[in-house]
């Protein structure tokens, strides 16, 4: 039998202290070092050691002042999906196929799908509809048929995004449609007078772009719902639009 290795001199440190040490590590030690044991992998993937690391990474979730705006994803897991993104590692497979056919007239182009991935769900536009299909047990690919179908548009959805539960997607038809995933309410109402480019949604508040050369603020209060409360003229069409964290 072998005799028992002795306990490391490190772990007679306190845990404030042994934090402090791996804060001057950057995300390539703190890697390695939760490659060690089970204790310090624990140790290494505390939220507080990844801040730091997170605030200098492209879209990690947190804003020029600190805000954190995704606090219930782990620092870590948004350090490694910023890092990946940056330099273009990925898993290359085919996960979906599906057959489509649009008619596009001369002036307008082909769009390429739109997605968002939310818990266990991805969220893909396919032509003027949204599907939600869910994520097969340890990320070995798609279920084949969507969970739950999000209609509304008379031509493509140019884009979408997911917020509280809520789905706001802007069209090829100038009109945007608010759904909620886990219902049956949705909402929809005449927006531009071409394409819907782009919009997002927060706080009460939608705001969109389009090729018509404008972006717009739209309330969704009681009484209220689909009212243009803003619009902004520009030189040319909006392809990004963006509510800012702090309203």
């Amino acid at each position: 039998s072998r005799a028992a290795s002795p306990l490391s001199p490190l772990w007679a440190l306190p845990e404030e202290l042994l934090l402090l040490i791996c804060s001057y590590l950057d995300a390539q030690a703190l890697g390695r070092l939760a490659q060690v044991c089970r204790r310090l992998r624990f140790l290494s993937s505390r939220d507080l050691l990844w801040r730091r690391i997170a605030r200098g990474c492209l879209n990690s979730g947190f804003t020029q002042l600190g805000t954190d705006l995704a606090a219930g994803i782990p620092v870590k897991e948004r350090v490694k999906v910023s890092q990946n993104w940056k330099h273009g590692r990925c898993r290359r497979e085919t996960v979906l196929k599906w057959k489509c056919k649009q008619v596009a007239s001369f002036s307008s182009s082909f769009l390429m799908p739109w997605m968002e991935l939310d818990g266990e769900y991805l969220y893909l536009s396919q032509a003027e509809n949204i599907q939600a299909y869910h994520l097969c047990a340890e990320g070995t690919g798609l279920q084949r048929h969507p969970q739950a179908i999000f209609s509304g548009h008379q031509e493509d959805v140019c884009r979408f995004v997911l917020v509280n539960s809520h789905i706001v997607s802007g069209g090829g038809d100038g009109s945007i449609v608010l759904h909620k995933i886990h219902g049956s309410y949705n909402v929809k109402f005449s927006a531009h007078e071409q394409e819907v480019n782009c919009v997002d949604f927060q706080g009460g508040l939608i705001v969109s772009g389009s090729r018509d050369r404008t972006a717009k603020v739209w309330s969704l209060s009681a009484g209220r719902v689909g009212q243009c409360l803003h619009t902004v003229q520009t030189e040319d069409r909006v392809w990004s639009i963006a509510i800012s964290p702090l309203l």
